[in-house]
């Protein structure tokens, strides 16, 4: 199976929106916006991606940030966007911390009425009342979807798993039903810091420590995110956690941080190989091929 991985696409749509719906954190958000913010993410670069990405892979992970400020108009050009290329089960979509934006965007359960149908679990609900977390089993590949987003104040885009769905990973790590699948875990939030900003206890994953000894205990073999918007591997234990980069970054100058997707090749409870694809100013193209090799990451090509 070819696994598609992307993040952070940002995809801004203004439709609909009033002036009441700025009074809160999309205060700042939207300032950010009219700064500079909206011309990183190019829509077009996403669309571009997931034409190639349709033809090259079996199954997408999409690791969240789907949109930019949580508006309803954002989550219909979101769906949208995924359903011109995927059908609802060859996806496992978990939501970002611009999902959760604010608190009205989450009473309102938007992510979860407008994407969380194409993550409907094959295996029963293990929190009482929360879709979280989910698992899609597809051929010899379990997809584990879990939500890092919630609600944060100002500035703040740090999240949090919580005792209950970290328990019920677990429970769910032990099933029967998936001792002999391939496992792939879906979040958002990053397990280690990618880059050197400050700042970083106002964006991180709160409980990366608990979280990181159920992996180191546990070793489901990939764990993909997104949020820090770099293309980042690393070896934990057993497992692989890997984020791709954001999807729809222009970059500008800065050529490491244009839109970035990757594909994994998996066969036989292995990853086989592992390919970044990166936009070069006029398309994306395959730009580095790497293998897992015991517990290093060797490119190849």
């Amino acid at each position: 199976m070819r696994i598609g991985h992307i993040s952070d696409l940002h995809l801004y749509d203004m439709t609909g929106a009033r002036v009441r719906d700025f009074l809160n954190k999309r205060m700042t958000g939207g300032l950010n916006l009219l700064l500079g913010r909206r011309g990183l993410h190019q829509a077009s670069l996403s669309e571009r991606a997931l034409q190639i990405l349709k033809t090259e892979c079996d199954h997408l992970v999409v690791a969240g940030d789907l949109t930019n400020l949580s508006l309803p108009s954002e989550f219909v050009a979101a769906d949208a966007l995924l359903r011109r290329y995927f059908d609802e089960d060859d996806m496992t979509i978990v939501p970002g911390n611009h999902d959760f934006y604010t608190k009205e965007s989450a009473l309102a359960r938007r992510f979860e009425k407008s994407i969380y149908s194409k993550n409907q679990s094959d295996l029963a609900g293990f929190v009482e009342d929360s879709p979280w977390p989910f698992v899609k089993i597809r051929n010899d590949v379990a997809f584990i979807g879990l939500n890092s987003a919630q609600p944060r104040p100002f500035f703040v885009a740090a999240g949090m798993l919580g005792r209950e769905q970290r328990n019920a990973l677990i429970k769910l790590l032990k099933k029967p039903e998936l001792q002999q699948k391939f496992i792939v875990i879906a979040l958002h939030h990053h397990l280690f810091r990618a880059i050197n900003a400050p700042g970083e206890a106002l964006r991180n994953l709160r409980d990366r420590a608990a979280f990181l000894r159920i992996l180191k205990k546990y070793s489901p073999h990939l764990v993909l995110h997104g949020h820090s918007h770099v293309c980042h591997m690393k070896v934990w234990g057993n497992t692989l956690i890997s984020e791709a980069g954001s999807l729809s970054e222009d970059g500008g100058k800065r050529s490491s941080r244009r839109g970035k997707f990757k594909i994994y090749e998996v066969n036989d409870n292995k990853i086989q190989k592992i390919e970044t694809w990166r936009y070069n100013d006029t398309d994306f193209v395959l730009f580095k091929k790497e293998r897992v090799n015991g517990k290093k990451i060797e490119a190849f090509v």
